[in-house]
């Protein structure tokens, strides 16, 4: 073998991961705008799993070993923060697969206090919401295709009081006890920081007296998220999603508009989505840059509520690959809305 064989056979050995650890220390920077500004910290474990390729046995084995879908990492995790509109929340939560990626499970429980503002239109109101939240998530493979189907569950217990005096809304405690079914397909190549591939996800929610809550309202979900990558280092992210709401719909539950730029609750409805964009360019093997741009939209059917803004929002980002192996990046995303600017540190991709 000739000395330049030798050399084109080294530069295609995949290139040895160098992590030493698979614990992730992650500085949270809290920036939402409607919550304030704050510190925080989590420490996520990103567990060690088997090769998830299965030996080729039969027909099925087969199929599982053309997949070339990543599937999601194992990891658990702890975080608490605190932001200087007395915004805090303290959290764990766990996540992994199951016999070769046939079954995805997440769960997290949380104990926190938000201090936020409501809108009607353009006129603010601001809340308090103290309480804990457990959520439940579970979804299975059809077959071997990319389809998956899923069901939740979350209960919320938790006090709310309006803090405007003379608003005339009185303090209430309630508890909301939700259960969802979901329609999945899923051909990205990661979870975690996608570069190719369609997500498209329908969930509906509903939350009833009959099961343990103080509400009888649903909604609905749809999102679909495309990744298209060219020329090797260039990724384009399309996105479109859409949430919808009926019944006795309480005001922390309605659909809005979750743009970065533009503070969460900021413009709610009976029907609330965005469309965006995002152009992701890896410089090097382990740096990105993007930028962003979106708009969004709301429809409650009432002429009285609605806002003057121009519901759009922009920015730009870095990313930096932190953990190569479980493919975890972390970054930074500036940000543009129609009323003020805001910045928010990444630790996954934000759709």
């Amino acid at each position: 073998m000739s000395c330049a064989a030798l050399a084109e056979e080294a530069t295609e050995q995949p290139e040895e991961d160098s992590e030493g650890s698979n614990w992730l220390v992650v500085p949270l920077i809290i920036t939402e705008p409607a919550i304030g500004e704050g510190l925080g910290a989590g420490l996520v474990y990103f567990h060690d799993t088997p090769d998830l390729k299965p030996k080729v046995t039969s027909g099925r084995s087969l199929a599982k070993t053309g997949r070339k879908q990543k599937p999601p990492p194992t990891a658990t995790g702890v975080f608490g923060f605190y932001t200087n509109n007395d915004t805090y929340a303290v959290g764990l939560g766990h996540s992994r697969t199951f016999k070769d990626d046939t079954w995805r499970m997440t769960a997290a429980l949380a104990d926190a206090r938000v201090n936020a503002t409501y809108y009607l239109g353009d006129f603010p109101f601001d809340f308090s919401v103290e309480g804990a939240l457990l959520y439940g998530n579970f979804k299975r493979r059809i077959a071997n295709s990319s389809w998956f189907f899923g069901f939740s569950a979350s209960l919320a217990d938790a006090d709310a009081f309006f803090r405007e005096t003379g608003s005339g809304i009185p303090d209430f405690k309630f508890t909301d006890v939700g259960i969802a079914a979901m329609g999945i397909y899923d051909t990205r190549d990661d979870s975690m920081m996608p570069s190719s591939g369609l997500l498209a996800d329908f969930t509906v929610w509903t939350y009833d007296e009959a099961i343990g809550g103080d509400f009888d309202y649903w909604t609905s979900r749809l999102k679909v998220n495309s990744f298209h990558k060219f020329a090797e280092k260039f990724v384009l992210g399309l996105r479109f999603e859409v949430g919808t709401a009926d019944g006795n719909v309480p005001f922390y539950a309605e659909p809005f508009v979750p743009l970065r730029g533009i503070p969460a609750l900021r413009y709610t409805g009976e029907i609330a989505g965005v469309v965006e964009a995002e152009f992701r360019y890896q410089f090097a093997t382990r740096w990105a840059v993007l930028a962003f741009a979106g708009g969004g939209f709301v429809d409650d059917f009432d002429p009285t509520t609605g806002t003057e803004d121009d519901i759009v929002a922009w920015g730009i980002g870095a990313r930096w690959l932190a953990l190569k192996k479980q493919n975890v990046w972390v970054g930074l995303d500036l940000a543009r809305g129609p009323e003020d600017d805001a910045f928010y540190i990444q630790l996954v991709h934000p759709w």
